[in-house]
């Protein structure tokens, strides 16, 4: 057996399995329930036929999974998939931050050691808690086929930001006045951040007791209202020449 097989047993013809399929017209996932029908004699790749998906059009079709993709029930085909995502998503992360903070991938010999101001460590901060926040966001992405899950993302999410509010409030404190300041300023008022504000002030723990009462439309929108947030400290940060990039 290869050794990228070893998570997965050996599998037998007319064996059922799950795995995550995704419907590209829908930009849904959903677990798929499917049996073995052949597979590659090197065990890099089995082949199965759907029998029960979410997405009814695939019903009866074939179509080769690695075998790690491959799990013996549907809770365990979601948590590992999940997993496997964030994995992929955090190392992405990591690339980006190391490439914008000029590291080998970027060609250069790293950035010039410069005199650190009040500022530049706010913003230090604020890209540090900012990598939470679109862990959590983009991990909405892959919820997609579950409303419940992207709702709970979308609470820890404004938790994240709450947290990071006081960080974003001091660098605004400490740089002049301007429509980038304001944007930001404005975006920290509105949306879900807003509205669960309004219920717990900053209180993290009173917001998971009260998150029930925070208006559906503000949940639902809230991968909007980060991008929003996002796209306005991106502007604050090439306006007033603030490194590293926010990373997203």
């Amino acid at each position: 057996m290869a050794t990228g097989y070893a998570e997965f047993k050996e599998v037998h013809l007319g064996q059922v399995v799950f795995f995550i399929l995704w419907d590209d017209d829908t930009d849904r996932a959903g677990v798929a329930q499917a049996e073995v029908v052949q597979y590659a004699a090197d065990w890099s790749k089995v082949r199965v036929r759907v029998l029960e998906a979410p997405q009814l059009h695939v019903l009866g079709r074939t179509t080769w999974v690695l075998p790690d993709r491959l799990d013996d029930d549907a809770r365990s085909a979601r948590r590992n998939y999940q997993r496997r995502a964030r994995r992929e998503m955090r190392e992405a992360q990591a690339a980006e931050r190391h490439e914008a903070a000029g590291g080998p991938d970027a060609g250069g010999e790293g950035r010039p050691v410069t005199e650190v101001t009040s500022a530049a460590g706010c913003w230090q901060a604020v890209t540090l808690g900012w990598a939470d926040v679109d862990l959590l966001v983009d991990s909405m992405d892959f919820e997609s086929g579950w409303p419940e899950n992207q709702a709970r993302l979308a609470k820890y999410a404004t938790i994240a930001i709450i947290n990071l509010r006081p960080a974003i409030l001091a660098l605004l404190a400490e740089l002049p006045g301007g429509d980038a300041v304001e944007a930001v300023r404005a975006g920290l008022e509105g949306g879900v951040v807003g509205a669960a504000r309004a219920l717990c002030a900053d209180d993290p723990c009173a917001l998971l007791a009260r998150w029930g009462e925070v208006p559906l439309a503000e949940v639902t929108a809230t991968a909007d209202y980060v991008t929003g947030l996002h796209g306005a400290l991106a502007a604050l940060a090439e306006a007033h020449g603030l490194a590293p990039a926010l990373a997203g």
